[in-house]
């Protein structure tokens, strides 16, 4: 195995059956911060409908590898595409990238001058172009979607950590993406909400 070519930061694993249809593609990435390469040559294949799990200790690359995807951080060499689209290069319409490419942050990034559904509509007015009436529709079965309907007019210093990541979930998912990435996807969720 050569160590400057790396599968992933710790080691994928499929937890669905594989399938032909490539949804998102990474090879060669490479990220520094300073001199430190976090990020050494990945290659990464996701196949349609695939669940990967990307495992690694603290600081091993994992959320870089991640925001590499939707172009957050930018990686320093290789290409990402998803279903054969340019993710990287000149010219890519990031905001038609991340529109495909939904994201749940382990942060989750909840703006605190707005309620949840506000916060689930926001990308829908914004990116979408829908009405308001039409957007909060959508994000009220959103926020059903994740149990927090009777919560949406709720801002986030209201919520639990869990609740606040359910609210991230429901923004990520309203907007119908067709990669979801999760950076420690249920490091506040009660564990009954886990299994759901």
């Amino acid at each position: 195995a050569d160590p400057d070519h790396q599968t992933a930061p710790g080691n994928p694993a499929p937890m669905t059956p594989m399938t032909t249809q490539t949804t998102l593609k990474m090879e060669g990435i490479r990220k520094a911060f300073g001199t430190t390469e976090v990020l050494r040559g990945i290659d990464l294949e996701v196949k349609h409908s695939e669940m990967v799990f990307v495992l690694g200790p603290s600081g091993s690359g994992k959320s870089t590898l991640l925001r590499c995807c939707n172009r957050l951080e930018e990686p320093a060499s290789g290409t990402i595409t998803l279903d054969g689209d340019p993710v990287t290069g000149r010219g890519v319409d990031l905001n038609r990238i991340r529109r495909r490419i939904g994201m749940v942050f382990q942060a989750f990034n909840l703006y605190p001058h707005l309620t949840a559904r506000r916060n689930v509509t926001l990308a829908l007015r914004k990116v979408a172009g829908l009405d308001r009436a039409e957007a909060e529709a959508h994000a009220d079965v959103s926020l059903d979607q994740v149990g927090l309907r009777d919560k949406a007019d709720s801002y986030p210093s209201e919520l639990s950590g869990g609740q606040q990541q359910r609210v991230a979930i429901a923004r990520a998912l309203v907007l119908e993406p067709q990669v979801m990435l999760f950076d420690e996807p249920t490091s506040a969720l009660d564990p009954e909400m886990i299994s759901e």
